[in-house]
């Protein structure tokens, strides 16, 4: 797995979330009216996409590998794929 994100990986990410919200007003604030249920398992594709760099020691059909592996073992490369998606790194100065 990668050790972090870059900004353009962070928001492409976020644009799972972005592309499939609607969103209204209530008033002057904005309100999130609508989010699809299958944005979590999109969001996740896009994430193990985005961070895992090797499966079982091979580059090649790795989230198709991953989903066809036990759901613990995916839990647990989701598990992992979210801290590195979550960065904590210190703000820069």
């Amino acid at each position: 797995m990668k050790s972090y994100m870059t900004a353009r990986e962070r928001n492409e990410l976020r644009g799972v979330y972005l592309n499939n919200m609607k969103v209204g007003a209530d008033g002057e604030t904005p309100v999130i009216k609508e989010i699809p249920g299958s944005i979590v398992e999109e969001s996740e594709r896009k994430l193990i996409g985005l961070t895992v760099v090797s499966y079982d020691g091979s580059q090649e059909n790795i989230l198709e590998r991953i989903l066809d592996s036990s759901p613990e073992e995916y839990d647990f490369v989701v598990a992992e794929a979210n801290k590195i998606g979550k960065g904590n790194f210190p703000l820069a100065k």
